[in-house]
């Protein structure tokens, strides 16, 4: 992102971005300076991608023509803290309308890939068509010569998302690497393959440490594309002293409430990360367990965090120049000198991984869980949609002994749901790689599918959340109303419409703007940031109409492949009461039916304000 405007306070149309376009059958690759045109462009990620998909007819999410796109926000590579992530947005091959076609969707993943990629100059690659072979791009900036290629991947073959990595940065010294593990690879049988993203943590110990852009389905669309990594070589530019306003946007990321519960109660008085929320919502019968039936009993304390402080060392790590250090890293305890210290890595614990593959299929035991994350990680799998789509599959088996699928696995069996998960990444289980919905269907028995237009749910359960359907990536990371009911209780129309309409859309600013959620970062931080990078002055009030301009957009990109209110509902099981549930029972289909008709309403009535029109 550049300009060529000296003035010092400038408008977003001064800005230019470089936007290259591969055409992967062909080999050709085509770069071109873009001017913005308003402030979703400059802000970039789903802002612009939202904009460029409706350019796209898309039948088959897995057609040469259907596009991938990646880009980055206006923070992301910057000094800005958490400003580290890289978007991956298409038309998804597992969220899909009622009518089978794919619906558009994004997902992204921090670590140093985004912090190369910006350094290299590029700030948005389409990825069309098909390589003949596997391949990976390399993106090589040495000086001022920036040259891209298209590489043969044909030695990946088979290799883990961290074997790739690894692989990549010592042939590609100084790089960063997004990769597919062997889940990618076999495209055709998994509609929810990651790209994983690696981390400099990664790259120096050796450990599998990447992030993942796990939702959708992304890296099932790389992987059709017959594009197994990409590789950013480029030397990160020498820092300048950082300017007040960064100062003060970083001290309040790294120590600010926004990001408390992100942080270890040793840091700036913490409340240890997304592990946390295990032996928060368990007392309180909100924590999923076998397929998001809550069972009552105190086996999941067994994988609270403070139960595996003992038997493991607990290191938490940061991405890179992050002061929060979210990722709760777990080791082997090495005993030296009388004293604990970590000796071999086994995995990284957040929520949804932890949850939806041990406690939701009735895995308890520490080892067990520590080993089927990581199982997961290597493989290239959305762990979300993984564990729902297993957990579904258990419940199936239990309810019909007789006529059991998938080898008959059943709740805690861990050794089963392995051969299961590493079967699936080898492409020999599609009914399990092409998720939920799908399988629910083929049975004819759809009432426990956790699952939202396909896109199978986080670990909160959906009888606390009715803005799950209206979505548009997860229900947890695209609109924020996962926890109100726990944290305000509120169970009114009144309150849910607006939650939806209005507070809960708000979560996705960062999707745009390239910061992690987990900073939490207020707009009173982000636009003096701005000013001072950009010399642009965006009012709080204007991010959040770009915000609201660009859900409506994916919202209308929607109704453009088709969708109807048929296509906007919950799972049947959540209008059953689950007695070990603490919580209000309030989701009656009569409140659904009522809560979506006027949500509706008030998003027609914001399309209209805002001039935007569905593409034709």
């Amino acid at each position: 992102m550049w300009t060529t405007v000296t003035s010092d306070m400038k408008q977003p149309a001064d800005y230019q971005f470089r936007r290259v376009t591969i055409d992967l059958g062909r080999g050709d690759i085509h770069q071109e300076n873009v001017s913005c045109q308003e402030l979703e462009d400059f802000l970039g990620g789903i802002g612009r991608s939202f904009k460029l998909l409706g350019a796209y007819e898309v039948t088959d999410a897995f057609a040469p023509s259907s596009p991938l796109i990646m880009n980055l926000g206006i923070f992301s590579g910057t000094e800005m803290m958490t400003g580290l992530r890289t978007f991956f947005s298409a038309y998804s091959p597992l969220k899909v309308a009622q009518n089978g076609r794919p619906l558009a969707m994004w997902s992204t993943a921090s670590g140093d890939f985004g912090t190369r990629l910006l350094s290299a100059g590029i700030d948005e690659v389409i990825f069309l068509g098909r390589a003949e072979r596997p391949v990976y791009l390399l993106i090589h900036k040495d000086g001022d010569t920036l040259r891209l290629s298209l590489e043969d991947a044909r030695d990946l073959l088979g290799q883990t998302t961290h074997e790739k990595i690894v692989c990549l940065t010592d042939r590609h010294p100084g790089s960063h690497v997004a990769a597919l593990g062997p889940t990618g690879e076999h495209w055709q049988q998994n509609a929810y393959a990651a790209i994983a993203c690696s981390t400099g943590n990664e790259i120096e110990t050796r450990d599998c440490k990447p992030r993942f852009a796990g939702r959708g389905g992304m890296g099932s669309i790389m992987g059709s594309k017959q594009l197994l990594a990409i590789v950013a070589q480029a030397p990160i530019p020498k820092r300048a002293k950082l300017s007040p306003a960064l100062l003060a946007a970083n001290k309040e990321i790294s120590r600010g409430e926004g990001s408390r519960n992100y942080r270890d109660p040793k840091k700036g008085n913490g409340a240890g990360g997304t592990w946390r929320n295990v032996a928060g919502l368990h007392p309180v019968g909100a924590l999923p367990e076998m397929n998001f039936w809550p069972q009552g009993n105190d086996r999941p304390s067994s994988l609270y965090r403070a139960a595996l402080e003992e038997p493991y060392v607990i290191k938490d790590e940061s991405c890179f120049q992050c002061g929060i250090a979210c990722h709760k890293n777990i080791y082997e305890v090495k005993e030296e000198n009388g004293r604990r210290k970590a000796g071999k890595f086994f995995t990284k614990f957040d929520y949804e991984p932890l949850d939806l593959l041990t406690i939701n299929l009735g895995i308890y035991d520490q080892q067990e869980a520590l080993e089927i994350v990581e199982l997961v990680d290597q493989l290239g799998f959305d762990s979300i949609s993984l564990g729902v789509t297993l957990g579904y599959v258990m419940d199936y088996n239990r309810q019909h002994p007789q006529q059991q699928i998938l080898e008959g696995v059943t709740f805690g069996d861990f050794a089963g749901a392995c051969r299961l998960i590493k079967a699936a990444a080898a492409g020999q289980l599609p009914e399990l790689g092409q998720g939920v919905k799908r399988l629910a269907e083929s049975l004819g028995e759809t009432s426990y599918a956790m699952h939202c237009k396909g896109l199978e749910l986080p670990a909160y359960l959906p009888e606390t959340n009715p803005g799950y359907p209206f979505a548009l990536a997860g229900g947890h990371m695209s609109m924020r109303t996962f926890l109100f009911l726990v944290f305000e209780g509120k169970t009114d129309l009144d309150y849910w419409v607006d939650a939806i309409v209005n507070r809960g859309i708000y979560y996705t600013r960062d999707d745009l703007i390239g910061l992690c959620k987990f900073a939490g970062t207020p707009d009173r931080v982000i636009t003096p940031a701005l000013r001072e990078l950009y010399g642009i002055e965006v009012s709080s009030e204007e991010m959040q109409h770009a915000t609201q301009r660009t859900y409506l957009r994916g919202l209308l990109l929607e109704r453009k492949q088709g969708t109807t209110l048929d296509d906007y509902v919950l799972p049947e099981r959540t209008y059953e009461h689950n007695p070990h549930v603490q919580l209000p029972h309030f989701i009656t289909p009569e409140f659904w039916h009522t809560l979506r008709e006027r949500v509706f309403q008030e998003f027609d009535v914001q399309i209209e304000r805002y001039g935007l029109h569905a593409v034709p």
